[in-house]
């Protein structure tokens, strides 16, 4: 479905551009709007292309611009004008717009090669902006993150000196039993980044057995498990998925590694299971630990976002980060079930085309 908003103060023209825009039943929905204001009170909708008329009462389209891109950060915007006016279209674009065109030479052929470029640009726009944000937040980790670890090596290299002229064999042997812990926890924060920026990288989508992908989680767990004498009890379903089988296998490893890290007092319980739904597969992964206090919900989905009581825990809070850039890379969602009395039940969804798509 692909969600239109047309805004212009001349109804025929709105008219008009909705019958140049016709689809099958089911393909495009539209909204409209007659002046700015009005175009914003749909702010709670997912609007995925904007016909913006450059001439409107209140604010002009280009004027309004601006906001749309702040509403509607991955729409694709197009500015209507009933004269073509070279000045225009180079501030429409450079203010955000996807491309411009004047009334006159409006048709159905041209607005559905508009919308089809346009949205493959906004696409392109939108992953240049996460590339710019994930480096920007690279940046802001090596130089917060690893000065810690950078700062007790150095400090420990100095005592482990001093200890060692003074023959202190026991406290230089503890000193590098610390030295290791900082070296391991630069290594993880490292692995975790690279782990996190190059999920960017292309990749291809196979049909899976859900099995499968729980005896990859599975066997790279498997000492976790072990050690934490975790029970962990799998429920495929006999479901197959068609998605990018690593990053999948990954999610559901983050996500149960997660239980077993924050279990608490007791001994983990955790049950992983998959079911059917409209348009895709949901995944669950509930456990019997600390649990996640109702405001934090939406928060650890996000890079180097962590709980008070979680912080002496290892780990560099982009476990969940990268859960979240999974699904939403495989179409889905994730979150943090709210009807949970104990423990924590986190469910993610994989889109799955319709089987007609996959001939």
């Amino acid at each position: 479905m692909l969600d239109i908003m047309i805004v212009d103060d001349d109804e025929g023209d709105r008219k008009l551009v909705r019958r140049l825009l016709r689809a099958p039943a089911g393909k495009r929905s539209f909204r409209e709007a007659s002046n700015g204001q009005a175009a914003l009170d749909y702010t709670d909708d997912n609007i995925d292309v904007i016909f913006l008329d450059y001439l409107l009462p209140g604010m002009s389209g280009l004027e309004l611009l601006e906001h749309f891109s702040k509403t509607w950060p991955k729409a694709t915007i197009f500015l209507m004008t009933g004269q073509g006016d070279e000045e225009i279209a180079k501030s429409a674009i450079l203010q955000g717009a996807s491309d411009y065109i004047p009334k006159s030479i409006m048709t159905e052929t041209a607005l559905n090669r508009m919308i089809e470029n346009g949205i493959k640009l906004s696409k392109m726009r939108w992953k240049l902006e996460e590339h710019r944000q994930e480096l920007s937040l690279f940046s802001d980790v090596l130089v917060h993150d690893l000065r810690a670890p950078v700062r007790a090596i150095e400090f420990l290299s100095e005592q482990i000196i001093e200890d060692f002229e003074s023959g202190n064999m026991d406290e230089v042997a503890r000193e590098f039993e610390m030295m290791k812990l900082s070296v391991r926890r630069m290594s993880e924060l490292i692995e975790s980044l690279a782990s996190h920026i190059n999920l960017n990288g292309p990749s291809n989508q196979e049909k899976v057995s859900v099995e499968n992908l729980f005896e990859r989680a599975q066997m790279a767990l498997a000492k976790d498990i072990s050690e934490s004498g975790a029970e962990v009890r799998w429920k495929a379903n006999g479901l197959s998925v068609d998605c990018i089988a690593p990053q999948v296998a990954q999610l559901l490893q983050n996500l149960i590694g997660n239980s077993i890290k924050y279990a608490g007092p007791s001994s983990p319980v955790i049950s992983v299971s998959a079911a059917e739904i409209p348009n895709g597969i949901q995944f669950t992964v509930a456990d019997n630990g600390v649990g996640v206090p109702e405001d934090f919900h939406d928060k650890i989905f996000e890079p180097f976002r962590r709980l008070q009581q979680t912080e002496e825990l290892p780990g560099t809070g982009l476990g969940l980060a990268t859960c979240r850039k999974i699904a939403e890379r495989h179409d889905g969602e994730i979150w943090c079930a709210a009807d949970t009395d104990v423990g924590t039940t986190i469910h993610f969804t994989i889109k799955q085309r319709p089987e007609e798509e996959d001939n």
